[in-house]
């Protein structure tokens, strides 16, 4: 009895022998992370972000406590993931100097419907450092994002001057609540390719 229920069973498809269960074909992390557009559901809170997607070329400049300068290129990489409901950028600096591998970090931005703000978490992985953002835009051509994760009593964090092929990103910190910035780094950034069609 017990064999003629295990033929039923395999003429049935519902066991197999020799063989691992069928699975689904596997999935690139990438295009399942990768959205066209921002969700529907952002609304016009998408707009200035969605000015940045795409791929810029980078002259990197970071200011030193004295004022000495060092300067750097790279690229910087930003799209639209997770359905449209984040949008995520990726920083490549080259490796100059004695520094011989580049360096890599990436920020996640998502919007809060609560709050109605932004959010980013900064994630530097070679450092194991991690930094929590908020804000938003201010005004057509600017997304200005605060914390006070990364050393500084108050680090700014913004995009200016966005147009559709430039724009310049500055890393400021504050010690007196905001009434004074000193100027860390200033990044301008160049389109690489046509601007993505405004949807």
């Amino acid at each position: 009895m017990k064999n003629h229920y295990a033929i039923w069973l395999l003429a049935a498809g519902l066991l197999s022998v020799g063989s691992a269960p069928a699975a689904d074909p596997p999935r690139d992390l990438t295009a399942a992370l990768e959205a066209t557009r921002p969700s529907p559901a952002l609304g016009d809170h998408a707009h200035v972000l969605s000015r940045v997607v795409g791929t810029w070329d980078v002259e990197y400049t970071d200011f030193a406590q004295d004022g000495t300068a060092t300067h750097r290129t790279g690229e910087f990489i930003v799209g639209w993931v997770m359905d449209g409901r984040a949008i995520q950028d990726l920083w490549i600096v080259n490796p100059s100097g004695t520094r011989r591998e580049r360096e890599v970090y990436s920020d996640l931005h998502y919007f809060d419907s609560k709050t109605r703000t932004w959010h980013a978490t900064f994630f530097d992985p070679e450092h194991a450092s991690v930094a929590k953002f908020t804000g938003g835009p201010v005004g057509e051509d600017r997304f200005v994002l605060e914390t006070q994760d990364l050393g500084s009593p108050q680090t700014r964090w913004s995009f200016n001057d966005i147009r559709p092929e430039s724009f310049v990103w500055r890393d400021e910190a504050s010690g007196d609540g905001g009434k004074t910035w000193r100027l860390q780094a200033e990044y301008r950034m160049k389109r690489r390719g046509a601007a993505p069609v405004a949807l």
